[in-house]
């Protein structure tokens, strides 16, 4: 006769409570340091990291301002001098690649060669003219000038859309005092004047031109080139070519330790 079998206990409940307590143990490791961070870590200073955009710090506005050229008036001054003629030329192309409305010619009120900037405005007009100038653009004002002034320019002007910074120099920190790891308050700003003072066209920084339509023979030739494509032209000024040139072992010879 079979001996009756004890029952084999379920390891199930046993299982949910190694599970509970596994969690709970790690709960608790997390409420710890959730805990114990913010005393050993301090969010607002993020080492490694550069906040400050020099962009942002020295901006770049692009705003209407006025561009001035002083000629110098003699008081026996009767005509223009042919370099000022060259310095009011190049003065008139900038005025007419800004797309300016007004070029006004201010001359000196109550000065000592006041009649000699009054006779030599004329001369100007007149070149400004056959620089390009329409004289419908053309507008003659004055300014007063001190009576201690013997020879006061006549200033050309008109405006235009330009692009400028803020002056640069003020240093109210010290970057060798940064415990941050920031940027000095001056770091970029030469860097963003000259920036400003070399770009052709200020719109350029707030959107692109169009582009202009592509060259399809010069695209050919390129594509031809890199492909290998023996039909295409071959590119000259390589160095097969400077061997066949008068003095060419000379040439060679440069820069090769020879």
């Amino acid at each position: 006769m079979d001996r009756p079998t004890a029952p084999i206990p379920d390891p199930t409940p046993i299982r949910r409570q190694r599970h509970l307590l596994v969690v709970a143990a790690v709960g608790a490791i997390l409420a710890g340091c959730t805990h114990i961070q913010p005393a050993a870590i301090d969010r607002h200073v993020i080492v490694g990291s550069v906040p400050e955009d020099y962009r942002t710090v020295h901006p770049i506005a692009i705003e209407e301002g006025v561009e001035t050229l002083d000629v110098p008036v003699g008081l026996n001054s009767i005509r223009l001098s042919e370099g000022m003629r060259g310095n009011i030329a190049g003065f008139v192309q900038g005025y007419l690649k800004s797309g300016g409305v007004t070029m006004a010619i201010v001359t000196p009120a109550g000065s000592g060669d006041q009649a000699a900037a009054h006779g030599l405005a004329g001369a100007i007009q007149a070149e400004l003219v056959a620089d390009g100038i329409r004289p419908g653009e053309i507008q003659v004002r004055s300014y007063r000038a001190a009576p201690s002034e013997a020879t006061a320019p006549i200033r050309l002007a008109y405006s235009r859309i330009g692009a400028h910074t803020a002056q640069c120099g003020p240093w109210p920190d010290q970057f060798n005092r940064n415990p941050n790891n920031r940027n000095y308050y001056a770091f970029g700003c030469a860097t963003q004047q000259n920036l400003a003072a070399l770009v052709d066209n200020p719109t350029d920084l707030l959107y692109p031109r169009a582009t202009t339509p592509p060259d399809a023979a010069r695209r050919t030739a390129v594509l031809g080139n890199y492909e290998g494509d023996p039909g295409a032209p071959t590119p000259t000024g390589t160095q097969s070519d400077y061997s066949k040139e008068p003095g060419a072992a000379i040439a060679q010879g440069v820069g090769s330790g020879q």
